[in-house]
């Protein structure tokens, strides 16, 4: 892990303890800014000892603190929720008008408000003097009584113009701040009562007290940079039993990267001499500076980077780091790691648990709760339903889950009630937050139980799951907690923010050899660790150093006054971090995002421009910039060949010579199959067809199909003909019989209802006035096609009805392609209505959508092409199989109903071929046929294989 000529900094720690105490540390409590630096300083420990020893005890400064404290620290949901109550009753007290912020609309502020609390604390600032009111200026002169007249008038100054102005923003801060001195003082005292702290007021509670006694022998503090001021009393008062080492570099003492460390060495001293901390510049590095095109696209590097190393695949050593800057770069680095060139990998950093399917599942029970559930009806809305059947981890603890999800969607149900759903745990309606809470902890102790057992663990799911439904039901059970023993009252609503903020705090720790492997972490884990190789990812300005800005109600001159941090001390930190972190690196490449439009920040960080004009760096850094290979993509048509066995299955399909219940071929396919050949193969021959979805809005087929059903039920009722009988004598339809329903639109309306139960809702009986808003437009404009199609014939009539919803289909021989024998295959379809008038037979085929098309030969039916007129081949499909069946001396008339037209004066249904009307089928039927036969045998053809159409509008 260390330069020959810079041993790293826990080494050098090491050699020094045990030179001073030799190899018996057991009454030494080592102290860390970073707790795995611990990991790292045993293998320095043993190394430097070659032998067994007494390792020390490894602490943090918190648990310092906490040891010798008799309060305890509360978590912050918690704290904020006492906060809340505090600041509800001391801005009671001072305002004629009650507050009416809920615990949620308060959280945020909360949040800013303890965080101002803490810093107050660990810095020990006089509260009374920061949060007084600001009015009056003689108090405020008092407590500035050690600042020259200039300063005091500028302090004055700044308020009268910051504060005292007119608009309401400046009048809430002022009144906000003007008690905020009291909810400090009485949330302090309720806290106490209750033996409870936030880390400031339990750091602060240690330092005031004079009894507070630190039972350890001897004290070493490692890698310490700032520190408030409580640390810093903390530090003082051991320092007479304490050793202090300090890890810097002579390079960025004197500069902001050092800021506080000067101040360090000369308080409290150093345990190693300054001879040790000429690392820097001591020897050549090797730096690379990457510029990336993409936030995201910086991973892509690390392949190659992994490769420069001439690593062996397994990474025993932990000498190489990758930095993340940005730490939502961790799914991609993750995926970036080729695994068979990294055998061991340590990640510091947690998952993010937002990105796990538990978190999901969360979310869509929320929603159920929220927004899914009707209590008029007591029933829940299948938008929310549909997402919490369709969601893994309700399959694991509710198998039946997707049956019910198919029943759902298979008969159109839009409200499913409990009896539906079956499973009482996950489909209750939660009234309140109470049970609410409990219902989503029972559902998370369920899954629980479900990765508790063995064989579910051994089923692929890995540890990573099984820790995030624990990590989320500690979550969840913290939340219960709260709202059941605090007795919180919030909505529903408020109480499902909580939840998912909480859960956004929350990362899945990942378990391996710390010390050993490729190390993956962020910035804050890197402190006090040295890496020969670093590969530092989003240096840039805003991530590196961070974002300047502070969450904070304490204007930044304040602060600075009272030695509070500020937005200088956050810039200090980065550079040190940054500056430490290369100080005895070798080969070190840093990237930057050059793509404003992903993060906003785009512009380089200023450490790599400081780095860049530093002359003692001069030829040790190269930069490059990673381009995106782009080149222009060609799709490729997909081909299935059709080999002797695809072949066989096409017979065994349609040949009827082959398979006497040989299904038929329609229209619908023969289109398909022009339009695009390999979508026939995935529909037709293998079964592949998109899953029918439930919505509120109807696609085209489903309109389509309910206004069929509509005009069937119409004239059906104009016969006398039962509705669900399939075949009946002719009957006449006079104009009077149209007219009745004219007259009566709501007969024709009711007729229209019984299709939409039909067709839509799979027989359930309906109701118009509970239809949504997308169901009543749809509804309506059926009915208005419907009234279009009855005055349109109702200037023809009387015709005569020979059919509707008529089925017909016919056997056609056609010569096979591979000297088999001859196919015999079967044709047909429903026709929409067989009508007679004047002695001519007509096939009316309606079309709720589309205009008449014109075509001038029979073969464009038949190629592949834009604009194709699909509806025309159909309706000619429909004459041919007709006159194969049926020998009438009348003509033949096909007909497309476009019923958008329908309104048109002179409109004719009459399909026009090169703008003559077609009046009898027969006189085109000889050529039409015999190129049918030619594409039936080209489905069967060896030679010709079913291929992806290149016109994007039909793929």
């Amino acid at each position: 892990m260390e330069n020959a000529l810079a041993p790293a900094f826990l080494s050098l720690v090491a050699e020094d303890l045990i030179a001073r105490q030799g190899t018996d540390l057991s009454d030494t409590i080592v102290v860390f800014p970073s707790i795995r630096a611990g990991l790292f300083f045993n293998r320095y420990l043993y190394g430097q000892a070659k032998k067994p020893l007494w390792a020390p005890r490894y602490q943090s400064l918190d648990s310092i603190f906490e040891s010798v404290s008799v309060l305890r620290k509360g978590d912050n949901l918690q704290l904020i929720g006492e906060l809340y109550s505090i600041y509800k009753e001391v801005f009671n007290a001072h305002s004629s008008l009650p507050t009416s912020e809920t615990l949620d609309e308060f959280f945020f502020f909360g949040e800013i408000l303890l965080n101002d609390f803490d810093d107050v604390d660990k810095n020990l600032v006089n509260a009374r003097s920061l949060f007084s009111n600001l009015q009056d200026l003689d108090q405020l002169r008092d407590d500035f009584s050690h600042l020259s007249e200039d300063q005091i008038r500028t302090l004055i100054t700044y308020f009268k113009q910051a504060f005292l102005g007119e608009s309401s923003l400046k009048t809430a801060f002022w009144n906000i701040w003007n008690i905020l001195g009291e909810v400090y003082t009485s949330f302090k005292a309720k806290l106490s009562a209750k033996g409870l702290a936030y880390p400031g007021m339990l750091m602060r509670s240690v330092i005031e007290s004079e009894t507070a006694a630190f039972p350890g022998t001897r004290y070493v503090f490692v890698g310490f940079n700032v520190l408030s001021e409580c640390e810093k009393k903390l530090f003082t008062r051991l320092k007479d039993k304490s050793l202090f080492y300090w890890d810097y570099d002579s390079y960025y003492l004197k500069t902001e990267a050092g800021r506080f460390l000067a101040d360090n060495i000369r308080r409290w001293g150093s345990a190693l001499d300054n001879s040790h901390f000429h690392a820097f510049t001591a020897a050549p590095k090797n730096i690379t500076l990457l510029a990336s095109p993409s936030e995201s696209g910086q991973s892509a590097v690390i392949p190659s980077w992994i490769d420069s190393l001439h690593k062996p695949p397994f990474f025993t050593q932990p000498d190489s780091a990758i930095v993340l800057c940005n730490e939502k770069l961790l799914p991609a680095v993750m995926h970036a790691i080729p695994p068979e060139k990294t055998g061991n990998v340590n990640i510091t950093m947690g998952f993010p648990m937002t990105q796990t399917p538990v978190c999901s599942f969360l979310q869509t029970l929320a929603e159920l709760q929220t927004y899914g559930y009707t209590a008029a009806n007591r029933s829940f809305r299948y938008q929310s339903v549909l997402p919490v059947l369709r969601h893994p981890y309700t399959q694991l603890i509710f198998p039946e889950a997707i049956n019910v999800e198919r029943k759902i969607v298979n008969e159109h149900i839009f409200s499913p009630t409990i009896e539906i759903l079956q499973d009482k745990r996950l489909f209750s309606p939660a009234g309140d937050v109470r049970k609410l809470a409990a219902y989503l902890l029972e559902i998370v102790q369920q899954l629980g139980i479900y990765f508790g057992q063995k064989s579910a663990l051994e089923d692929s799911y890995n540890d990573l799951a099984v820790e995030s439904v624990f990590r989320a039901y500690q979550v969840l059970n913290r939340l219960h907690d709260l709202v059941v023993t605090e007795n919180w009252k919030l909505e529903k609503s408020t109480f499902l923010r909580l939840l998912r903020k909480l859960l956004s705090t929350v990362t899945i720790p990942f378990h391996g050899e710390p010390v050993k492997g490729l190390q993956v972490m962020g910035v804050l884990e890197t402190r006090s660790l040295d890496f020969n190789n670093v590969l530092m990812l989003s240096v840039n300005e805003g991530i590196m150093p961070g974002s300047t800005n502070e969450n904070t109600f304490i204007p930044q001159f304040l602060r600075v006054h009272f030695g509070l941090s500020t937005i200088d001390h956050q810039d200090s930190l980065y550079a040190y971090y940054f500056y430490r972190l290369l100080q005895r690196a070798e080969n070190i490449t840093l990237v930057y995002n050059t793509d404003a439009t992903q993060t906003g920040k785009a512009e380089i960080s200023r450490f790599l421009l400081q780095l860049l004009v530093d002359p003692a760096l001069k030829g040790q850094i190269r930069r490059f910039s990673l381009q995106t290979s782009i080149k222009p993509w060609k799709p490729e048509a997909i081909s299935i060949e059709k080999d002797p066995t695809l072949l066989q299955k096409l017979r065994q399909q349609y040949d009827c010579n082959i398979n006497p219940e040989a299904n038929r071929l329609s229209p619908t396919a023969l289109n398909t199959y022009i339009n695009c050949s390999f979508k026939f193969y995935q529909q037709y021959i293998e079964g592949l067809k998109t899953p029918e979805e439930l919505s509120d809005e109807l696609d085209s087929s489903v309109f389509g199909l309910i206004f069929h059903r509509a005009a069937e039920y119409l004239y059906k009722a104009i016969g006398g003909i039962p509705e669900e009988q399939r075949t009946f004598p002719a009957f006449v339809v006079l104009k009077e019989a149209l007219s009745a329903y004219l007259q009566a639109p709501h007969r024709m309306e009711q007729l229209v209802t019984r299709a939409f139960e039909k067709e839509y809702f799979k027989g359930k009986p309906t109701d118009p006035k509970q239809f949504n808003g997308q169901q009543l437009i749809n509804y309506k404009v059926i009915c208005r096609l419907l009234t279009r199609l009855i005055e349109f014939d109702r200037q023809r009539a009387p015709f005569t009805i020979h059919g509707l919803e008529h089925s017909v289909s016919s056997f056609y021989t056609v010569d096979s392609m591979d000297n088999q024998p001859p196919l015999c295959l079967k044709i047909g379809g429903i026709i929409d209505r067989l009508e007679e008038k004047d002695r001519r037979l007509y096939i009316v085929d309606y079309k709720t959508s589309g205009k008449a098309k014109n075509y001038k030969s029979l073969e464009d039916l038949f190629l592949q092409k834009n604009n194709r007129a699909a509806h025309i081949f159909q309706t000619f499909v429909y004459a041919s199989v007709f006159l194969q069946q049926e020998h009438t001396g009348s003509p033949v008339i096909p007909s497309l109903f476009y019923l958008q037209e329908a309104g048109k004066e002179n409109y004719s249904p009459v399909i026009l071929y090169d703008k003559i009307p077609v009046e009898d089928f027969e006189t085109l039927r000889p050529e039409f046929e015999v190129l049918l036969k030619q594409k039936l045998a080209e489905l069967f053809d060896p030679a010709v294989s079913f291929r992806q159409t290149e016109i994007v509008s039909t793929c």
